[in-house]
């Protein structure tokens, strides 16, 4: 496999260091086999086998390792078979493992034990059949047992960040899917621009985007005091907004359907700034509340449902709606402001109002959704770009 990343740029061909390929934080990429990982900042590579096909990441704060292996198409007949093969192989493996469907795709998962020297370790594995050349994929991330319960969530957070095709960047990862699987679909009523809408959400998707929330907040608080923190914040709103994207699929077709004749009336020449106004202006009549717990952050599904909410969470939710709905977002948040705007890539309506920040190669139109104002108004005594974070999404 090739493997890129921000530090990491291995081939198994030749075996030699090569230009560091730009991407987010820590992404690495297989660019043979398809898959990614949005790792928390600090891993690095320990080892690797010649032929390319098995990593050994460790992390700089956390005394958790990540393994990684990939078996090619026709060593195993199932991602179930596969883990139990690779497991076997471990000193003293043993594992306990479900197999199931993630993306219409064969996988399974489960918590696996290994003795190295005289101490043993415990943590989680997954595999997967991955969609490029059929290949196996097995991840395994683990710590000292005794001290595993207290990185379960850390460990959580790392598999969930796997990605197997483009189209799963968009979806709940593979944890969360495991834990919380499809049920009922329950109405939920919005009021936007004056027009009732009936739309759509799983059952239990509050509750399982809420566990995203918790594994990702436990992740950041690494960061706090770390000059890694910047990159922390920005896979946690990334790995958030990964998450309910999907889940929010169906009010952003809902929404679109019933506001499009909306939007293009109040701009007509640029009816997604239209669009990205009426979704704003809707936002700023939600009741404000701080989350009572650590993360103080509402999940975007129960923002969507009208739970009490803040900027962060609010600009996160309309970043996911727009997205879905065609318009190309960022998020920014700013410590040092304690504040959140959401930027729309779309023209503004008028010179007044075009208050911009860049992220990548677009300077996107802000939202300010705690205060009554237009798009691209925000307020003079937080214009200091330069205090301001981008978080780039997918």
């Amino acid at each position: 496999m090739t493997i890129t990343g921000k530090r990491l740029f291995l081939t198994a061909a030749l075996c030699l260091l090569l230009p560091v390929v730009p991407l987010a934080a820590e992404i690495v990429t297989d660019t043979d086999f398809g898959w990614s990982l949005d790792l928390p900042e600090g891993f690095k590579v320990d080892d690797h086998t010649d032929d390319g096909m098995s990593y050994l990441f460790s992390h700089d704060r956390m005394p958790v390792s990540l393994a990684v292996k990939l078996y090619e198409t026709g060593t195993y007949k199932s991602a179930e078979e596969a883990l139990s093969g690779a497991v076997a192989k471990l000193p003293s493996g043993t594992c306990e493992k479900s197999p199931f469907t993630w993306r219409n795709t064969d996988c399974a998962l489960g918590t696996f034990s290994m003795t190295l020297g005289q101490k043993k370790y415990t943590g989680w594995a997954e595999s997967v059949t991955l969609p490029v050349k059929g290949a196996q994929l097995i991840l395994l991330c683990y710590a000292d047992a005794q001290i595993e319960k207290d990185s379960e969530q850390f460990i959580m957070s790392v598999l969930n960040s796997l990605t197997i095709d483009r189209g799963s960047s968009f979806e709940p990862g593979i944890i969360v899917s495991y834990a919380f699987p499809p049920t009922e679909k329950q109405t939920v009523p919005l009021t936007i621009n004056g027009r009732k809408i009936e739309t759509q959400l799983d059952r239990d998707d509050i509750a399982a985007a809420d566990f995203v929330v918790g594994c990702e907040y436990a992740v950041l608080s690494l960061y706090a005091d770390n000059d890694k923190w910047q990159q922390a914040w920005q896979r946690y709103y990334r790995m958030i907004f990964r998450d309910s994207f999907g889940r929010l699929k169906k009010a952003s077709f809902d929404i679109n359907s019933a506001l499009a004749g909306d939007a293009k009336k109040l701009n007509p020449h640029h009816p997604e700034e239209g669009m990205a106004q009426l979704l704003l202006t809707w936002t700023q009549g939600f009741a404000y509340e701080r989350e009572k717990d650590n993360a103080d952050f509402t999940p975007l599904p129960a923002v969507l449902t009208g739970e009490g909410s803040d900027c962060d969470s609010r600009s996160l939710l309309l970043c996911a709606l727009l997205e879905n709905m065609g318009t190309k977002t960022a998020l920014f948040v700013s410590r040092e402001y304690s504040h959140a705007l959401f930027g729309a890539d779309v023209e503004s309506a008028s010179d007044a109002e075009n208050a911009r920040m860049a992220a990548g190669s677009k300077n996107f139109l802000l939202g300010e959704t705690t205060a009554h104002v237009n798009m691209g108004l925000i307020a003079q005594d937080m214009s200091n770009t330069s205090k301001w974070i981008p978080v780039e999404l997918p």
